[in-house]
């Protein structure tokens, strides 16, 4: 009952923190859409870059997540959890090291040159698609391989017997379980890619690549004009809540049960044995060669770099600190189903929108950018709720479960429960959301472009002034900074997780 209540209000709290600030925006939108050409362009580009960014990440994850599936190696372990790092990575320091590699002077255009043909454009629709891919591409893996590895053994041992050939092991066995994994891993990353900011504000820009978000920051930061920021954040959310709640009417894989008798002998042709091989070092090597030059080029001068990145890079551990302890409690307390419903909010709220909305809400109280730590540390907080939630969410109703009759026969309530029960048996999973919220907070580009200033600025930020400025080298010592900084405390935290 206790647990119950302690949802319920922390559920009221956080609808509070995401409805203030659409509250505001409704006021100042005058409740009219004055949409001009530009806007409609923004809108059109907006889901163009979404719906390539989704169709290619999803196409070119069936043929790795098979690959990886269909082959044992030495290693495979690390490989796959190498395509978790660019979840963690900083999207700034993503786009920097897709720029040093696609760039106008990167090596694929270096290459391309040599050889006579057209140079990449970095800057623009296929820039912006080709740094969503990269984001997006290791989860649709990882999502399709989960899928094809939950085929029961014995599916294996009748294609087997019956010695079919490639295309028809592929719709016997893979197409039943992609066809009902790949809709929903589309919407996903639609719905990712229609709030991506950081990825348009660095890549994209121009009224040909304009994104909505992109429009908010610039109808904010350089036309002053809060009533049209406010129409287009409007816009945005409608935009994004509309995905998410078309997502959930696609069908969801369907769990087959089996005995699962696993195959140890199940042969692959020398030309399947090759493909495999070639479609993983290709995509290791689009994934890895990125964060590698940021490394590379970034060593020589981390040492180097003025006060002013390492006052940032301070602010920015000072602001995943609270933006991780804050998520992680609101998390502990929306451990149930409609404590996930409420905490998935965050998804259809973007960072801009929600710091877009809190500025017009404070600036009627005083000056928002003395608010600008808190407001950061509090947005980035919802902005990782839902990731925190499923991961505690599974444990916390296991040990509810579990202990829940234990301890009133033993008269074990209240604040005792929580701390000799409930956060000592969920050690583990809050120090690895500690550090995944902390990991993601660090790299965020999001509310505090808005916010932020001279004087107060993280190190996301200020190696976007630093790139601005052409200080190339600066900005790569400033990514290799941040890289280490979001990597570590991620592992710091999960470290602690497992030794307390």
């Amino acid at each position: 009952m206790a647990h119950r209540t302690v949802t319920v209000i922390s559920s009221l709290f956080l609808v509070g923190l995401l409805l203030g600030p659409l509250m505001f925006l409704i006021h100042f939108s005058g409740l009219s859409l004055n949409l001009t050409s530009s806007d409609m362009a923004a809108i059109e580009f907006t889901f163009v870059q979404a719906a390539y960014s989704a169709t290619l990440s999803t196409v070119l994850a069936i043929p790795v997540a098979k690959a990886l599936q269909r082959q044992n190696f030495w290693g495979k372990q690390l490989v796959v959890l190498f395509l978790g790092a660019p979840f963690i990575l900083p999207v700034i320091v993503a786009v920097l090291g897709l720029i040093l590699v696609f760039g106008n002077n990167g090596v694929i255009n270096n290459i391309l040159n040599f050889f006579g043909f057209e140079p990449f454009k970095i800057y623009g629709l296929w820039g912006v698609v080709l740094a969503h891919v990269f984001f997006n591409l290791p989860l649709a893996i990882r999502i399709i391989l989960q899928g094809l590895n939950d085929v029961p053994g014995e599916q294996y041992r009748l294609i087997l017997s019956l010695k079919l050939s490639l295309s028809q092991k592929f719709f016997a066995l893979d197409w039943p379980v992609l066809k009902k994994v790949c809709p929903s891993i589309w919407a996903v990353v639609f719905a990712i890619c229609l709030s991506s900011f950081a990825v348009a504000l660095t890549l994209g820009g121009g009224p040909k690549a304009t994104t909505v978000e992109l429009a908010i920051y610039q109808s904010f930061f350089y036309d002053l004009d809060f009533a049209k920021a406010a129409q287009l954040a409007l816009v945005q959310v409608f935009l994004v809540f509309s995905v998410v709640v078309a997502s959930q009417f696609i069908i969801r894989p369907e769990t087959v049960l089996g005995l699962n008798i696993k195959i140890f002998n199940y042969s692959h042709s020398r030309f399947e044995k090759i493909l495999d091989f070639l479609i993983i070092v290709v995509t290791l090597l689009f994934i890895l060669t990125p964060i590698s030059v940021i490394f590379f080029f970034g060593s020589a001068g981390i040492f180097s770099l003025p006060p002013s990145v390492f006052k940032a890079a301070i602010l920015s551990v000072q602001i995943a600190l609270l933006s991780s302890f804050m998520s992680v409690f609101l998390g502990l307390c929306l451990t149930t189903k409609i404590g996930e419903v409420v905490g998935s909010l965050g998804i259809a709220v973007s960072p801009i929108v929600m710091g877009a909305g809190t500025f017009l809400m404070l600036k009627n109280f005083g000056n928002p950018y003395l608010l600008a730590i808190p407001v950061t540390a509090t947005v980035n907080a919802l902005i990782s709720l839902p990731f925190v939630i499923r991961i505690l969410k599974p444990p916390a109703e296991e040990i509810r479960t579990e202990f829940d009759n234990l301890s009133r026969a033993i008269g074990l309530a209240g604040i005792y429960w929580i701390w000799w029960v409930y956060l000592r048996r969920l050690k583990r999973p809050i120090g690895f959301s500690l550090g995944l919220a902390a990991a993601l907070s660090m790299g965020d580009l999001g509310v505090i472009v808005l916010f932020g200033s001279g004087e107060i600025a993280t190190l996301p930020l200020k190696i976007y002034q630093l790139m601005g400025s052409y200080r190339s080298e600066e900005a790569l010592a400033s990514a290799l900074l941040l890289s280490l900084l979001a990597f570590g405390s991620f592992a710091v935290f999960d470290r602690i997780g497992r030794m307390l």
